[in-house]
């Protein structure tokens, strides 16, 4: 018995100290050399292996970053970890001002992510506690301060979770609705956009516990879990208004919420996810369901219409969406009953397959998912005051939950990785720009035929300063870094590839810049 405890022990804490790591990687230093218009990041990274490493960089205040190829030194792949490790960016295709710059610096180990973690994380509780929160008449007209509330909550927890956080405002009925959007970034691609959501309004007169608290608690109880992770696209997590009054918020968003940056690649879509039924009889069909799609409704008959399943509604553009559930939830929730179909077009032949969110996307050309107990075919207490948290399964609504955030996190692809973020205008500021230039600066001849000579004065020390020379429609035509000594020093500058016109010349060092008009002929 001993020798088998010592066994249990030893492995238990080789599993433990088996498990990975994610890298740590921390700015320790930032210097920006205007003149050769780079920037040195010298960091730290700790981790059990090497790393790859790549620099991305924010010109919109640090809402989007896109990774930067003009890196050199310790980036790329294979960087053993150390406390002394440096990149250079060089920024000389820059569009804004270096000092509206963020930068990010992230390290991945390569190391592979459970999905399963993550799905196994999903708590029934944390889903009740929700629920408690939201249930509740959720309508502008019968209980606008109900509906604020939610709006209140939800934006609360998104930004509790770290998420990019904002109000998505609209006019409806000469009311302002809001639709609440988070967004989690990728780590590489991040333009690449995957949308879990659900709409929080309610009809009059009803709670609203399965229609739509369950999938507004589905949307908060994924990006719980998921927020804890890194992956290489992003995640974007919303909140619809006014759903119930034709799908509005999620129509207004696809006509001007949709950043433009993102390419949204995919749309699982909670509507209705807590009602379950083992009782035989317990599932209807819409009109023509069996016509459409003969093998389901064959299914559903075969186990005596019980309702005890999630229907996943796609259209046939969205194929690709459907494998991808159907696949996360045989992986990593096998006990849960599927049942998939796919309409052609937008769906307009099936209106019952229509109503929800995902319709909006649909008629937008984006692959879109609608998850449903199915509604009035199965809840009874669908739009009535009977629809209430006691009525639901939460085990059902938990496994939904499982297999709709694996699926998201199957697409969005775990990385293992960490950033560190630094913003460049804590150490430059456009109004260091202001400082007079080093020296009494001349150039002749003016006009010249191509060979110009740079005279520079009064110089007290050394220095480097960054030419260029622009046509007047704002073009950089030619650029070089020039070594100026003390007292006076003449440069040659070669203009002979440039046509006749008149051009800018801007001298840049450090703190300060001139600038001078010349004509070529």
């Amino acid at each position: 018995m001993k020798n088998l405890l010592t066994l249990l022990v030893t492995l238990i804490t080789a599993v433990a100290y088996s498990q990975n790591l994610t890298p740590v990687i921390s700015i320790t230093s930032v210097e920006v050399d205007e003149v050769s218009e780079e920037v040195l990041v010298n960091y730290s990274l700790q981790d059990d292996e090497n790393c790859s490493v790549w620099l991305k960089i924010s010109e919109d205040g640090g809402e989007y970053f896109e990774t930067t190829p003009n890196t050199t030194g310790d980036v790329g792949e294979g960087i053993i970890p150390s406390v002394d490790l440096s990149l250079t960016w060089t920024y000389t295709d820059l569009e804004s001002s270096i000092a509206d710059v963020q930068i990010k610096i992230y390290a991945s180990d390569g190391a592979a992510v459970s999905i399963q973690e993550m799905a196994d994380q999903v708590d029934e509780s944390q889903l009740l506690d929700y629920m408690e929160t939201i249930v509740g008449e959720r309508n502008y007209v019968s209980n606008p301060t109900n509906l604020q509330q939610v709006r209140n909550f939800l934006t609360s927890e998104f930004t509790d979770a770290g998420l990019q956080t904002e109000s998505h405002e609209f006019l409806f009925a000469g009311t302002t609705m809001e639709n609440i959007l988070g967004r989690k970034p990728g780590a590489r691609e991040e333009d690449i956009t995957y949308i879990i959501d659900g709409h929080f309004d309610g009809v009059e007169g009803s709670p609203g516990a399965d229609d739509n608290a369950s999938a507004v608690a589905g949307v908060l109880e994924s990006l719980r879990i998921l927020s804890q992770y890194e992956f290489e696209h992003s995640l974007r997590f919303i909140g619809f208004d006014t759903e119930e009054y034709g799908l509005i918020g999620s129509n207004r968003y696809n006509l001007n919420g949709i950043k433009p940056y993102e390419e949204i690649e995919g749309v699982l879509n909670f509507e209705m996810i807590g009602y379950y039924s083992d009782s035989p009889n317990s599932q209807s069909l819409p009109f023509g369901f069996d016509m459409l799609f003969p093998q389901a409704a064959q299914e559903i008959a075969e186990d005596d219409f019980r309702g005890n399943f999630i229907t996943v509604v796609g259209n046939v553009d969205s194929n690709v969406l459907i494998d991808a559930f159907e696949s996360a939830s045989e992986t990593y929730v096998p006990d849960l009953r599927v049942i998939s179909v796919a309409v052609p077009g937008t769906g307009t032949i099936a209106p019952d397959l229509r109503r929800s969110d995902h319709a909006s996307f649909w008629d937008n050309n984006i692959q879109a998912l609608m998850l449903s107990d199915g509604a009035n075919f199965r809840n009874l207490n669908y739009h009535t005051p009977d629809d209430v948290i006691d009525s639901l399964n939460l085990s059902f609504m938990a496994d939904v939950v499982k297999a709709t955030l694996a699926a998201a996190a199957e697409l969005a692809v775990p990385i293992s990785a960490s950033f560190d973020l630094f913003d460049l205008s804590t150490i430059l500021s456009v109004e260091d720009h202001d400082h007079d230039f080093p020296g009494e600066v001349t150039i002749f001849p003016n006009p010249t035929a191509g060979i110009l000579t740079l005279e520079i004065s009064g110089v007290l020390n050394p220095f480097r300063t960054r030419l260029e020379v622009y046509s007047l429609d704002g073009k950089l035509v030619h650029r070089e870094v020039l070594n100026i000594a003390s007292g006076t020093s003449r440069t040659r500058v070669d203009l002979g590839e440039l046509s006749s016109a008149n051009y800018m010349l801007n001298l840049l060092s450090g703190e300060a810049s001139v600038s001078l008009g010349v004509r070529v002929e």
